[in-house]
């Protein structure tokens, strides 16, 4: 099953390693650079996150039974979002500046999708890398993948 919402970018502020952890405290209003979990955001009819919401984020004003569903649009929040590519950027750089690509691709699979990469997923990585330098390309790529959003 897909994370939700909340879950996803707690994931990728914990990754980035800016979320804060901070328990209890006055709610703050929903925006990309409030960096406490989402469960201390404050709900309001015109205070919304669109990131959340593509996810299909709780509707506070409704009490229902809230279903998933996994739609283009939610690949499309996380390819263009500004806070996922900001947040691709945070964790970049939170691997040492001098790590060779195939370290970097071993670790990256490891901490962002706990698991190693496959041989044929390293290789494309390697070659991925050596083609686009950026790194944060690389780590926009791996948090767009299906293994990142999805439990099992």
């Amino acid at each position: 099953r897909r994370m939700v919402a909340r879950v996803v970018r707690d994931s990728l502020l914990h990754l980035a390693g800016t979320l804060d952890l901070a328990q209890r405290g006055p709610s703050v209003t929903p925006s990309p650079d409030a960096r406490r979990r989402s469960l201390y955001f404050f709900h309001s009819r015109d205070g919304r996150s669109r990131f959340l919401e593509s996810f299909d984020d709780a509707d506070v004003f409704a009490c229902y039974r809230r279903s998933e569903s996994i739609v283009p649009q939610q690949a499309l929040a996380m390819m263009n979002s500004q806070t996922a590519a900001a947040l691709a950027k945070q964790i970049a750089a939170v691997f040492e500046p001098n790590i060779s690509s195939e370290a970097l691709v071993r670790a990256a699979f490891s901490m962002i999708l706990a698991r190693p990469p496959a041989q044929a997923e390293l290789a494309e990585s390697l070659a991925y890398l050596k083609a686009q330098p950026k790194r944060e390309h690389f780590i926009h790529a791996l948090i767009n993948l299906n293994d990142f959003i999805m439990i099992r």
